[in-house]
C-alpha cells in the first residue's frame, strides 16, 4: 500500500511540475504604504520605459556596410529558361484537360 501511494504522489507531484508561470516573476505591488506605492510606481514606470527604448532601439534600421555581400542581388539567382524547353508555368497544350471549376455550369 506504502507504494502505491508513493507512486501517486509522485505521478501528481510531476503533473503537477507543468504548472506556473512561465517567465520572470514580477513582484506585486504593495499593499500597505504611500511612499511603498509611490516607489513601486515609478520602479514599473521606468521598467516600462526602458522596455519601450529598447523597442526604439530594436527597430532602428540599421546601415548596410558596404560589403557586397550583404547587398541585394542585382539580378535572380536562378538563370533564364533554356531554350527549346518548355516553360513549366506556361499555358497548357491544346489536348490538355482544363482546371476544374472553371467550366461553365
Amino acid at each position: 500500500m506504502k507504494l502505491r501511494h508513493l507512486m501517486t504522489l509522485a505521478a501528481a507531484g510531476l503533473a503537477l511540475t507543468g504548472c506556473g508561470k512561465v517567465g520572470s516573476l514580477e513582484q506585486p505591488a504593495p499593499l500597505f504604504g504611500a511612499q511603498a506605492q509611490a516607489a513601486y510606481a515609478a520602479q514599473q514606470k521606468a521598467k516600462q520605459e526602458a522596455a519601450q527604448a529598447r523597442a526604439a532601439k530594436q527597430a532602428e534600421p540599421k546601415q548596410a556596410p558596404d560589403d557586397p555581400s550583404t547587398q541585394p542581388l542585382p539580378q535572380a539567382p536562378y538563370g533564364t529558361q533554356i531554350q527549346g524547353r518548355p516553360d513549366p508555368f506556361g499555358t497548357a497544350p491544346p489536348s490538355a484537360l482544363g482546371n476544374p471549376g472553371t467550366a461553365p455550369n
